[in-house]
């Protein structure tokens, strides 16, 4: 009888073949693994910086409309964050790229007096072109960390309205903020604003996407008192514990110097903003009424509800929820109270007829 095969003795388990180190996994090479205590020693806090909004380590954007004053606010915090000891003046590096020669005069005297440091395009070398490389330049040799960059505007060093170089530039502000570095930008608003009547920022959303944190700044109509402006800054994001808005004041008095104007400025309290805001409205409703009337008075009494809302939000500064809501508010029969009645017909039309005080009688 012939025997079957005996089967091959067991082995015992072999380790898996290693992967020779050309083969390994391209991504390997750019592993942090180990490097823990070296991003540790790179990273800054990130803590409140300037106007209890923008911290220090984060890309912060502040959208504000020309002249609002956001320059004016944001050398004001400067100064006080140099005063109480939050910022080291020789980390600051001021880019002022959007003034006249008088004004960088006034404000490199000013800096110049706290051992802090204005640059701007055409001067002693420093050209527009050359900014982003110098931003890289800080990242990889160590220099970005500690130091606060403000950028006054940001439109003078990237095209805002496109989307590939926007994203760029935010890249190249992300990597010197991870080297712990400080961004602080100033960009303006879009002349048209959202429909709910919020100021709009200027350009594509990368910017918005890609910094920390984003305020939009708008000066209050009729706030404080005839020589005083107060300016809202509300936030669009952030990744800190900041606040969802706040705000300060400055002197509008005719004649004042620029140091006299950074020496107004002044914070404004919750219920003194809540009162501010609320005369605010009551005068925007006057500007709303008064288009409102022109346009019922004009041949539009018939058109409807919508095509009114439509026509007086037309020029871009009245939004459609607020000519709805100012539509609504003063729509009624006493001439006290309202300043329009309705006649609704055929399938919820609405007609619309201007309402007038009566007049007082004689000797009454």
């Amino acid at each position: 009888m012939v025997l079957p095969p005996k089967p091959p003795p067991e082995e015992p388990d072999k380790e898996p073949p290693k992967i020779p180190a050309e083969k390994l996994n391209p991504l390997v090479k750019h592993s942090l693994r180990g490097d823990a205590a070296k991003l540790h020693a790179r990273a800054v806090d990130t803590v409140p910086l300037l106007g209890g909004i923008m911290f220090l380590g984060q890309a912060t954007i502040i959208y504000a409309p020309p002249n609002a004053g956001k320059t004016l606010l944001v050398n004001r915090f400067i100064q006080d964050a140099i005063d109480e000891g939050r910022l080291d003046p020789n980390m600051l590096f001021y880019i002022n790229a959007d003034d006249s020669g008088k004004g960088l005069a006034e404000k490199v005297e000013i800096l110049e007096l706290q051992n802090a440091h204005v640059l701007a395009p055409g001067l002693k070398g420093f050209r527009v072109n050359q900014f982003v490389d110098k931003l890289i330049e800080a990242t990889q040799d160590g220099t970005a960390r500690g130091s606060v960059v403000i950028i006054d505007t940001l439109k003078k060093f990237t095209n805002l309205m496109d989307k590939a170089r926007s994203s760029s530039f935010a890249n190249v502000c992300r990597e010197y903020v991870m080297a712990g570095g400080t961004i602080i930008a100033l960009g303006h608003t879009a002349k048209n604003r959202n429909a709910d009547g919020t100021l709009r920022y200027q350009g594509t959303t990368d910017i918005l996407e890609d910094f920390d944190a984003a305020y939009v700044a708008e000066a209050i109509p009729g706030s404080a008192g005839a020589s005083e402006k107060i300016v809202r800054f509300t936030q669009e994001k952030s990744r800190a514990d900041s606040p969802q808005e706040v705000a300060y004041a400055y002197s509008t008095e005719h004649g004042l110097t620029y140091a006299e104007k950074l020496a107004s400025v002044r914070p404004v309290y919750p219920e003194e903003l809540e009162s501010s805001l609320l005369v605010a409205e009551m005068l925007d409703d006057e500007k709303v009424i008064e288009r409102i009337r022109g346009l019922i008075c004009g041949g539009m009494a018939s058109s409807g509800q919508d095509k009114l809302v439509r026509a007086v939000a037309d020029d871009g500064d009245i939004s459609r929820s607020q000519a709805r809501r100012v539509l609504d508010r003063y729509t009624g029969t006493d001439p006290d109270k309202h300043r329009w009645s309705v006649q609704k017909g055929d399938r919820g039309k609405r007609t619309y007829s201007v309402l007038r005080k009566p007049q007082a009688e004689p000797g009454g």
